[in-house]
């Protein structure tokens, strides 16, 4: 399986949310807000949390394009950067090695960190002002690339980001020889297959860091406990809001009237002064509760569905045995109707009694000698037997019966409670010290009772009696209530033997601390529902891990980034020399999808120990320099390589090593080298040379920059230090000529400025005629090989030489080097100085006509 199908197969087994993060990724290069934004809520969805197979991840098999070309021309226009003040641009021009030459402190490092600066590198230092000067307005500079032969122009102010045309210059100095050597640091290039872990990874990072900050948005609104509430119960529930069963945060939340009776009876306890006087007040209230409760029960029991059902019952048995009554009430004798009826009944009743007072001692009705009671007329035999069928009929089973069921139905509507007034039923509620909505309660209950009982002693006539509602919770609060009262005046009791007011006080308090967690039950809600919200999102979270891909990320690099790594790395130390060199390039980790490596000792007893603690400090450059070598040479494209003092601490052999690989390096790119080493600059020359001539002309620029007056960075005039001699010389009086005008028409102060660069000039000028016109360059000091073949014999040294060259050389070396305050150099004249430079051009004239006449 080839590496690209293998990454197919694996992407098709993780969640549909990193499949979409790594699809965007493949298909646009990277992500955006958006794109992150998008994938959380992906992540979010249960669908989003399972494999999907739908994705292709064709981009796995394009090829990327790798032929872009970047050149650096030239740096300008510097200000407030460091103590670089050139009065002209570096100028890098058209040469593949260009080599600049300069003293310590000529500002070498300075353009170093400009550069490294606005390529972005991640171990540039920060770019600070001339600490001897003024604050600058501005710090700033300006840089001009070629890319695929497009000239690019930039201002770039310090402090701005950096300029991604420049990204890719690579560039070696002592931070970067640090890093390599004591770091573990991920491959520079990376190929893009494997580049998409790293990518992933990332992405993968931004997804939590974003779930995150949304998270961090759910803010909480949870009222914090009051403190005098800390050491309560309450407290460490409060705490654990989210982990409570909705059993447990019900009851959390419930503060009930037997709760706020507890605390009040508290709060009595801790004021009581005489605990007996309390127990015997709430025995009282618990009396007139008792008999509110008794009243209440009783005023339900008698307007109860059942019971108006039960008396409903009695009428209607008494009315149907009263018509059966009456219907066998029917006497023959008798004259008019209704015989039998309540009416009837009533009359024969009140007969009954009236006749006790004419006939107290005879038995009604009295027929025998005796008048009608209600007219007083003699009754007749047909009136004396219509009284006797009365009578008959009025002991007879049926009036029994109907009389009975009257009398049920008559005490069913006797035995209804009595509806207590309002005025007796406030005095009560009074007496028993219930609140207010108690007292409205009982009212509307009992004016509800009224209705029903009037309803029913009308027998229902007009309106229907209603039924009162079962009232099982109120009974159930009161009888609470009632019981309380006990508890508390038994409580009172056992105050009045030892009361232990600290524990009441802590008991206090915890009731205190539920009343007020009730009173928040809204906020607590909210918080329950925010604190699943955090939950969810710590799952998410949990999700967004980067392990799986770096794992994943480590098998594909070993086999295409490590040992191709690790191959460059031996590579480059056989090109420089350095194979006898125990080090070696290893894989150590990864992480976040990128993969580390680091330069270890080979073969050492102690895996504790570095490279940097046990090689010399020249080994310790050589091995640096094969690892950022090893690490930028494989990246596409074509980009300049700077190096700072790559040869710093390095032997001749070594050095030899060196020049020859940035040589070889400068055949396909642009090499850009500072140094203050000249032999290194000879070096270069030798080698660029052993290329070809042709090669060397046309590739090889040496360069040369200089300090002067605390101000580095100048560009040495170019053809005064690449010219050969004789040329040299007459740039100089060309130059003074310059000068000497200058002078005339702006005064001492501008011939100053332009005679000290041409004493300075003259005097590297004498150093080089001894070199190259003197000595015929058989010995150049930057050179590594002393040629003698056709030279030697043409060297004849006269005294005369000798004076003149060292009367030069120390007049002119004070403006090559510091000078005491007490003791300063003094510029000459333009007369002098031009005397002296055709004082040296007549001795090389002069000397070349010796050699010739010798020859």
């Amino acid at each position: 399986m080839d590496v690209q199908t293998d990454i197919r197969t694996w992407l098709l087994k993780q969640n549909d949310w990193l499949q979409e993060a790594a699809d965007r990724i493949l298909k646009k290069g990277g992500v955006d807000a958006a794109d992150i934004a998008e994938i959380c809520e992906i992540l979010k969805t249960p669908a989003g949390q399972k494999a999907t197979g739908h994705r292709t991840f064709d981009e796995l098999t394009h090829k990327h394009n790798a032929d872009d070309e970047l050149r650096l021309v030239r740096i300008s226009d510097i200000a407030g950067i460091e103590n670089l003040e050139p009065r002209q641009p570096l100028e890098f021009a058209a040469a593949n090695l260009t080599v600049i030459y300069g003293h310590n402190g000529s500002g070498k490092s300075s353009y170093t960190r400009i550069l490294k600066k606005m390529a972005g590198k991640p171990r540039a230092v920060e770019l600070k002002t001339n600490v001897f000067k003024d604050v600058p307005a501005q710090s700033k500079c300006s840089i001009v690339a070629l890319h695929n032969g497009v000239e690019h122009s930039n201002e770039w102010q310090v402090g701005n980001d950096a300029i991604d045309l420049l990204r890719g210059v690579d560039i070696f100095d002592s931070e970067e020889a640090a890093h390599y050597l004591t770091a573990e640091s991920t491959a520079t290039y990376i190929p893009p297959i494997v580049g998409l872990f790293e990518k992933l990874a990332t992405v993968v990072e931004q997804v939590r860091e974003a779930l995150d900050d949304e998270q961090k948005k759910l803010i909480s609104a949870l009222p914090a406990l009051p403190g005098a509430y800390e050491g309560t119960p309450t407290k460490a529930i409060y705490g654990k809001l989210g982990t409570l069963a909705p059993a447990a945060l019900t009851a959390a939340l419930a503060w009930g009237e037997q709760d706020e009776l507890q605390l009040g009876a508290l709060n009595d306890r801790l004021k009581a002064d005489d605990p007996k006087a309390l127990a015997a007040q709430k025995r009282r209230r618990k009396m007139e509760l008792q008999k509110i409760i008794t009243d209440l029960e009783g005023g339900i029991k008698a307007f109860c569905e059942a019971n108006l059902q039960s008396i409903r019952n009695l009428r209607k048995d008494a009315s149907e045995k009263r018509q059966i009554a009456v219907e066998g009430a029917k006497v023959q004798s008798a004259v008019l109707d209704g015989v039998g009826t309540p009416t009837w009944r009533a009359m024969w009743n009140a007969a009954k009694l009236y006749s006790a007072l004419p006939y107290p001692d005879r038995e009604f009705p009295v027929t025998d000698e005796a008048r009608c009671l209600l007219c007083h007329q003699e009754l007749s035999a047909e009136a004396k037997h219509r009284l006797e069928d009365f009578e008959t009929f009025v002991h007879s089973q049926l009036e029994a019966d109907a009389t009975t069921a009257e009398q049920l139905y008559t005490q069913s509507l006797e035995q209804l409670t009595a509806i207590p007034v309002e005025a007796n039923l406030q005095t009560q509620c009074e007496a028993a010290e219930l609140p207010e909505e108690w007292r409205t309660y009982l009212k509307d209950f009992w004016a509800f009772a009224a209705a029903a009982r009037t309803a029913l002693v009308e027998h229902e006539l007009k309106v229907v009696a209603i039924a009162v509602q079962a009232q099982n919770e109120s009974i159930e609060r009161l009888n609470a209530s009632k019981d309380q009262l006990e508890l508390d005046a038994e409580q009172f009791d056992e105050d009045a033997l030892g009361f232990d007011r600290v524990q009441a006080g802590r008991d206090k308090l915890a009731f205190e601390a539920r009343k007020w967690v009730s009173q928040q039950a809204a906020a607590v809600r909210v918080e329950i529902e925010r604190l699943k919200q955090v939950k969810a999102y710590d799952g998410w979270k949990g999700l967004a891990g980067s392990r799986g891909i770096s794992l994943k990320a480590a098998e594909v690099a070993q086999a295409v980034v490590t040992e191709a790594y690790v191959e460059r790395f031996n590579n480059e130390l056989r090109a420089l020399g350095a194979t006898r060199i125990q080090v070696e390039l290893v894989k150590t980790r990864t992480r976040n999808g990128k993969v580390l490596h680091q330069l270890q000792l080979k073969g050492v007893k102690n895996a504790r120990s570095m490279p940097e603690g046990v090689l010399s400090e020249g080994e310790r450059r050589i091995i640096s320099l094969a690892a950022f070598l090893a690490d930028v040479c494989d990246k596409p494209g074509v980009a300049p390589f700077v190096f700072d003092d790559p040869i710093s601490s390095l032997d001749q052999d070594f050095e030899w090593s060196v020049a020859c690989r940035l040589v070889e390096l400068a055949k396909t790119r642009q090499v850009i080298v500072l140094t203050h080493r000249l032999s290194l600059y000879g070096i270069l020359e030798d080698v660029a040379r052993k290329v070809g001539e042709k090669w060397r002309k046309e590739h090889y620029r040496p360069m040369c920059i200089e300090s002067y007056n605390g101000a580095a960075g100048h560009p040495a005039d170019q053809a005064t230090w690449n010219a050969n001699t004789k040329s040299a010389n007459n740039i100089l009086i060309a130059r003074l000529d310059v000068a000497r005008k200058a002078g005339e028409a702006g005064g001492a102060v501008s011939y100053r400025d332009l005679a000290q660069g041409i004493c300075s000039d003259f005097r590297k000028l004498v150093e080089r005629s001894v070199e190259e016109d003197l000595l015929n360059q058989v010995v150049l000091r930057h050179r590594r090989s002393v040629t003698t073949d056709g030279r030697l014999r043409a060297v004849q040294i006269l005294p005369e030489d000798c004076e003149l060259i060292d009367m030069l050389m120390t007049k002119y070396s004070c403006y090559e080097h510091s000078q005491s305050a007490e003791n300063p150099a003094f510029l000459p004249e333009a007369p002098e100085l031009l005397q002296d430079l055709e004082a040296l051009k007549a001795w090389r004239e002069g000397l070349i006509k010796r050699r010739a006449q010798a020859a």
